[in-house]
């Protein structure tokens, strides 16, 4: 099969070149985005203390990184369905057979960490991934200068037979718990996305940093989700995870992610009806939503514009 080789060596090679790339930008004395973990957290913890909310936000490109650092973005996250999403592809394309994720994310370091300055920058892995070493993966993402790891793509965003039997044959949110449980013990920061109380303690005592309180797929927009859990249900959600966790690991903090909490008066609904939330983790809502609306405004005004008739 030559053709599948070729595609796979060059792929290989293209992904070589662009860590390569990175890694010496990020050991050139450049400046790079922060990775010292307790800095992180430090600042954080400042930010909750000064009555702010913290905002996370993922990112597909280069450019949506850029201008998340510019409008004060707190972290910055990314994953293999960023780029998806990006190239006006729903978001759950990261979980279909379209590519390697944990591929995809090392090819996007090398487009966003050297233009990333003083926002940590966090990578997807996919935890279930059969044929990576995590271990050796994650020091690969720490080497490369990211400050920590989310876990996506995630197994938690399915339900019904294919979950129960992803999780009978090894492909379990488990193994996302225990990659988790390394990346913290390798002093990486660790903000993984939780959809329930039971998930939610198990990543608090695997250590977890953060948790994100998953809703589901972004609602809103031409490639968002039409159903799903409503803003109350959300409240009353989010509030029974971050109470169990917060029993585990009184000093968590807590996001609110997805579903309904699509734009920011729907994350205010949500955080004002909410204790211990500290803020709200966007990736469909910081991107891909703000540039539908944008673009498509500015091509209507554009249009708008009439000729001189006298010409």
């Amino acid at each position: 099969m030559p053709r599948i080789t070729a595609l796979t060596s060059s792929r290989s090679t293209s992904i070589s070149a662009i860590i390569e790339t990175t890694q010496t930008i990020h050991t050139s004395g450049k400046m790079g985005p922060p990775n010292n973990k307790d800095e992180i957290i430090a600042r954080l913890r400042e930010t909750i203390d000064n009555g702010r909310l913290i905002v996370g936000a993922g990112a597909g490109i280069g450019l949506s990184a850029k201008f998340i650092e510019q409008g004060g973005g707190d972290l910055i996250i990314i994953y293999n369905s960023g780029r998806y999403r990006m190239a006006g592809r729903g978001s759950l394309a990261g979980l279909m057979p379209y590519g390697n994720a944990n591929d995809v994310v090392l090819e996007m370091a090398g487009e966003v960490l050297p233009i990333v300055k003083k926002t940590p920058v966090l990578a997807g892995v996919c935890a279930t991934d059969p044929f990576r070493s995590m271990d050796k993966f994650l020091m690969q993402l720490k080497d490369l200068g990211f400050a920590g790891i989310q876990n996506f793509p995630t197994v938690g965003l399915i339900d019904g037979t294919f979950r129960q039997n992803l999780e009978e044959t090894g492909m379990s949110y488990d193994a996302e718990v225990e990659v988790i449980r390394q990346a913290h013990d390798m002093g990486l920061l660790t903000t993984p996305y939780v959809f329930n109380v039971e998930e939610a303690n198990k990543m608090a005592k695997a250590g977890a940093d953060i948790l994100v309180a998953h809703m589901g797929l972004t609602a809103s927009g031409s490639i968002g989700a039409t159903s799903g859990k409503s803003l109350d249900d959300c409240v009353k959600l989010i509030q029974d995870i971050r109470d169990s966790a917060a029993s585990i690991k009184s000093d968590i903090i807590v996001l609110c992610h997805g579903g309904p909490i699509a734009k920011p008066e729907d994350a205010e609904y949500v955080i004002s009806r909410t204790k211990g939330v500290h803020g709200f983790y966007g990736a469909s809502s910081m991107e891909r939503l703000p540039v539908e609306e944008a673009i498509t405004n500015i091509t209507k005004t554009f249009k708008n514009i009439r000729p001189n008739s006298q010409q």
